[in-house]
């Protein structure tokens, strides 16, 4: 990266966040006509299910929930950045956040039509209305980023079920300023396993239109755990462990990315931890049991070239892991926005630093500048394909953290019991202030 400015406003980009348009408001001006009816439909029977659920939760839930009550009632839940893109702008301004990309699911309790939540989940018969909902939910999302489409960047999501549909979206896609793709963990049902040759097409026309893949940790295609115990935590694990990151094995070992050196695949919001081991576990088994593969080099240095961990509000502990074994160049950092477990926080007071401000310093100021900046934006704008000047007039303006301040430690951290300050969960043996932060929301969840 040459020599470091230490002065110069960094440009931090966000590779994790999320948007809420209402559905009603905001999405059914997009419905055709001629699902109007069913789109009404399902609007009447999501809110009636929201209304019955309230009132059929089981006592534990019930108590869980009161304990909670700061949660549910956290500010960040009515940011009307959620949807909209000038509020949204002004609290990125705010952080010091240049650009920041946008799933779905911001935890305002607005779902998509007759899918629900929109991280990628759509069964086998609801995939008419499943495509016409992601086709809904795209044009908003255009129409959103339009506001500033080098700032604003929205995940188009893809019928992945059609793999045509999927290519003729993303054409449409780039033609109105969209370059990122949501790309659903593999196992959903009536979805071509990602080394079928059918996909072949889809990865040409992401590597030629300039998409990267990003996949964000989801509950996966199973539900059937919910009725036992443990249940949330299981399906929680499997959409934040490795259930959400065999694409990367899948593409590396079905020759995806030897075809397709060009193509890139960030998997974001996983437990931390994983990507060295996943490594050392691919080269261990390629050695051992696939010398006559066609692969012309070790798995690992696929994932290396192609395969980026997306850190959701990182930790110490994933930074300084990143520069200690060399993989510092495929991290993003992302702040969750407007998540309540994230670093962005509405709680803070007229005056006081930020919270992801706060968060930044408490984290990069144990790792070399040039290493910091590439986390915070330098790897984003090479996978994306970002306009580094535009971006980096941005960062001027809005003022956005210096190597120089990033690189100051707060003197006290906030009694915060969110992720902002603990990353995701890691490997053991964990720092002493996760612990007791993990240690305060297990007591509050369950004295």
């Amino acid at each position: 990266m040459g020599d470091v400015d230490l002065h110069r406003p960094a440009v931090i980009v966000s590779c994790d966040s999320h948007v809420g348009p209402k559905l009603v408001e905001h999405l059914r001006p997009y419905c055709p006509q001629k699902y109007l009816e069913a789109f009404d439909e399902d609007a009447a029977r999501q809110r009636s299910h929201a209304t019955v659920a309230a009132h059929n939760l089981n006592d534990r839930m019930v108590d869980q929930m009161r304990r909670m009550g700061p949660l549910l009632d956290h500010p960040n839940l009515v940011r009307e950045g959620h949807w909209d893109a000038t509020a949204r702008l002004a609290d990125m301004d705010a952080d010091g956040v240049a650009a920041e990309l946008m799933w779905h699911f911001s935890q305002n309790g607005e779902n998509l039509p007759w899918v629900g939540i929109g991280l990628g989940n759509v069964y086998s018969h609801q995939l008419e209305l499943g495509a016409v909902a992601y086709e809904i939910y795209n044009r908003w999302l255009a129409d959103f980023c339009a506001a500033d489409p080098e700032r604003l960047l929205g995940l188009v999501y893809i019928p992945s079920w059609d793999i045509d549909a999927s290519v003729k979206t993303l054409r449409w896609a780039r033609d109105r300023g969209l370059r990122c793709v949501n790309f659903p963990a593999p196992g959903r049902p009536s979805v071509k396993e990602y080394n079928h040759w059918d996909w072949d097409p889809f990865w040409s026309a992401c590597t030629e239109l300039g998409f990267a893949l990003s996949t964000h940790s989801s509950g996966g295609p199973h539900f059937d755990f919910f009725g036992g115990p443990g249940g949330m935590q299981i399906v929680a694990y499997e959409g934040g462990s490795f259930m959400s990151r065999r694409a990367a094995w899948i593409l590396t070992f079905g020759q995806v990315f030897e075809r397709h050196p060009e193509l890139k695949l960030v998997i974001t919001e996983q437990v931390e931890g994983w990507y060295v081991p996943t490594m050392q576990e691919l080269d261990s088994f390629y050695l051992s049991f696939m010398m006559d593969s066609d692969l012309k080099r070790l798995p690992s240095e696929y994932i290396r070239q192609n395969v980026f961990l997306g850190a959701s509000f990182i930790s110490p502990w994933q930074a300084q892991d990143a520069v200690e074994h060399g993989y510092v160049d495929n991290v993003l950092w992302g702040r969750d926005y407007p998540h309540v477990e994230g670093v962005f926080q509405a709680t803070r007071a007229p005056g006081e630093e930020p919270m992801t401000k706060l968060a930044l310093r408490h984290v990069f100021s144990r790792i070399p500048a040039a290493d910091a900046l590439k986390v915070l934006g330098a790897n984003a704008l090479r996978v994306f394909g970002l306009d580094r000047s535009r971006l980096q007039s941005v960062a001027d303006r809005i003022g956005a953290l210096s190597p120089a301040e990033f690189a100051r430690a707060p003197a006290s951290l906030p009694d915060n019991d969110g992720n902002g300050f603990m990353g995701q969960a890691g490997p053991r043996p964990l720092e002493p202030e996760r612990v007791a932060r993990g240690e305060r929301r297990r007591a509050l969840l369950n004295p």
